[in-house]
């Protein structure tokens, strides 16, 4: 880039810019661009300053709060006011919108926004339109919006959100790809995963089923769960494990899910943790029975682990695996088919081990993180010189 200009990300949690741009932002660092972060004051925010950042915190709810809301666009435009950052990228759905009104209001010169998904795909009757509406406005209001994957992009143009002249998927689609480095299954990475499977008393033996995300509905974990439960009662060798938080303000799952995940003699449940790799290596497989997604990471995540995965065709999940090749995609209506593609996979270690290879062939072919962030700086530039 011909010039050192400041970027502006915003996020409603720092997460999800630290799952998916940590690698972005210290190249930019590293080129000397001044890089702010714009996002809820919890963990890990405090990494982004470690890193060289000037983090600016503002409280952003993931729920619909007209009045916090307003609070929040309102210190949102007044950062960008005085920081007058050249280039403002926002994400998830909140965030997203209180984002490009603040930056449309500064004014900010370059916005740009990246939908990770359809908070409304899953809602109905007026929940729908609310969500549909907000994010129509927040494409409305930025230059341009990245989607991240072919499948979402789909479901966009039927919802008729954002123009056509705007949106783009850079490379094959994801966030800003994969560290296939970071993701690899080493000797010492493979050490650390046996020390866990001992602490978590899994047998050496055993086949372990993986689940990484948001132990809510729309993550179809009770699905897994009622899988599990089933296959377990044929073969006891088998394990769950689960990793991700309850978060009740996005549905609360049954009480008899909840008993299963934490008292069944086959299930082992963690928060989320750091170091996600030494677990991914912990696993032979990995189920994601989703509802809804807009490039589920986890999926890539585990190809580049070389584990072999089952999830379900819903969008997102069609453009992370090739079926029957990376993985098995299920219809998410019928649960039996859950049951019998893991049920497939545990019998058959040759399969597993192909599709693994597959797996990680594929990340590195058209995931891999040095591509999109390439892919992202020529982005920033072509939009700087438009502007």
């Amino acid at each position: 880039m011909s010039e050192t200009p400041s970027i502006c990300f915003v996020a409603s949690i720092p997460m999800a810019l630290w799952s998916f741009y940590r690698l972005l932002i210290a190249r930019l660092l590293r080129d000397g661009h001044p890089v702010f972060i714009i996002s809820s004051d919890i963990h890990p925010l405090e990494e982004f300053e470690r890193m060289g950042c000037t983090v600016l915190p503002v409280p952003i709810t993931r729920i619909i709060s007209p009045w916090r809301d307003l609070l929040s666009a309102i210190q949102i435009f007044r950062h960008l006011r005085r920081i007058k950052p050249s280039i403002v990228h926002a994400h998830t759905p909140k965030g997203g919108l209180l984002a490009m009104i603040g930056a449309a209001m500064a004014p900010v010169r370059c916005r740009l926004y990246t939908c990770h998904g359809l908070a409304g795909e899953t809602e109905t009757g007026f929940k729908w339109i609310l969500l549909t509406l907000a994010e129509r406005l927040t494409c409305a209001l930025a230059h341009r919006v990245l989607v991240v994957s072919p499948s979402l992009l789909r479901k966009m143009d039927d919802h008729h959100i954002g123009s056509d002249a705007k949106k783009l998927i850079l490379g094959e689609g994801s966030a800003c790809g994969i560290d296939t480095t970071r993701f690899n299954r080493t000797p010492e990475l493979i050490a650390q995963a046996r020390q866990i499977r001992q602490s978590l008393k899994i047998p050496d033996d055993a086949i372990v089923i993986g689940f990484i995300g948001r132990l809510v509905p729309d993550k179809g974990i009770h699905l897994l769960v009622q899988a599990f439960t089933e296959l377990y009662r044929e073969n006891d060798r088998i394990r769950l494990l689960a990793i991700g938080d309850l978060e009740p303000h996005r549905g609360t799952l049954s009480d008899e899910t909840n008993r299963l995940l934490t008292e069944h003699a086959g299930i082992r449940r963690i928060g989320f943790t750091h170091g996600i790799e030494r677990y991914y290596a912990c696993m032979d497989l990995l189920a994601l029975p989703t509802r809804r997604e807009g490039f589920p990471y986890v999926l890539l995540e585990a190809g580049a682990m070389r584990i072999p995965v089952v999830a379900t065709a819903v969008t997102g999940c069609v453009d992370a695996i090739e079926d029957q090749v990376t993985g098995l995609l299920v219809d998410p209506h019928k649960p039996e088919q859950l049951v019998d593609a893991l049920s497939g996979l545990i019998r058959d270690p040759a399969r597993r081990n192909e599709m693994g290879r597959q797996g990680r062939l594929r990340v590195e072919q058209g995931f891999a993180g040095e591509r999109l962030i390439a892919e992202h700086l020529k982005l920033y530039e072509r939009l700087l010189m438009k502007a």
